[in-house]
C-alpha cells in the first residue's frame, strides 16, 4: 500500500513536477500499483490518463479552493460544529508525526492536510501496521467517503483517486493488507 498512498499524496497535493513525473511514468508505476490493489490502481490510472497537465492547477484550485469546494483538510469534516477543537486535533495529529520522528511536511502545512496524512501513513504502513490501522481508522476513514462524494457531485476528475483513496483507507483501517 505504500506506493499507492505515496501516489495519492502526490495526486491530492497542489499540481507540481511530482505530478507531471507521475503522469509521464504512469506505465512504469502501473504494475506496482496493481500489485498493491488492482481496483485502486485502475482508478488512479484512469485519473492519470485523463488529467490535462496544462489545466491541472486551474482545476485543482476550482475544486479544492473555490466554492463550492471539497476540502482536503480532515478537520473540516471531523470537527463540523466543533470548530473550537481544531487546535487540539491539529496538535494530536502532529504528535503522531513527531512520535515516529518522521520528516513530515507539517511545518509547511496544517497537519490535517490530506497529502501530509497520506505521507505519514505511507511511511508508517510497513514499519508499524497497527499504528497505520489506528491512524487510518481515527483520522481518515470517517471522512474520505464524504470527500469522494463531494468530488463526484462536482463532477471532478479527482473523484477517481478519491474513490481509490476510500478503498485503500478502508482496507488499512480494517486491517486488510495488499
Amino acid at each position: 500500500m505504500r506506493l499507492t498512498l505515496k501516489t495519492l499524496s502526490i495526486i491530492f497535493s497542489y499540481p507540481s513536477e511530482d505530478l507531471e513525473e507521475l503522469v509521464r511514468n504512469r506505465e512504469v508505476v502501473k504494475p506496482l500499483l496493481i500489485g498493491e490493489d488492482g481496483e485502486a490502481a485502475a482508478l488512479i490510472m484512469e485519473f492519470l490518463e485523463k488529467l490535462d497537465l496544462e489545466r491541472a492547477d486551474e482545476e485543482y484550485v476550482a475544486v479544492f479552493e473555490m466554492p463550492p469546494k471539497c476540502s482536503i483538510y480532515a478537520h473540516t469534516y471531523l470537527l463540523k460544529g466543533k470548530e473550537d477543537m481544531v487546535g487540539q486535533l491539529l496538535l494530536e495529529v502532529k504528535s503522531h508525526y513527531k512520535a515516529k520522528q518522521l520528516d513530515m511536511p507539517v511545518d509547511r502545512e496544517i497537519p490535517t492536510y490530506l497529502p501530509a496524512m497520506l505521507e505519514y501513513l505511507a511511511l508508517v504502513y510497513d514499519e508499524d501496521p497497527k499504528a497505520a490501522r489506528r491512524f487510518a481508522k481515527k483520522y481518515l476513514q470517517p471522512w474520505v467517503g464524504e470527500l469522494a462524494s463531494c468530488l463526484e457531485k462536482n463532477r471532478s476528475l479527482w473523484s477517481l483517486p478519491a474513490k481509490a483513496l476510500k478503498r485503500v483507507v478502508d482496507k488499512i483501517a480494517e486491517g486488510r493488507g495488499p
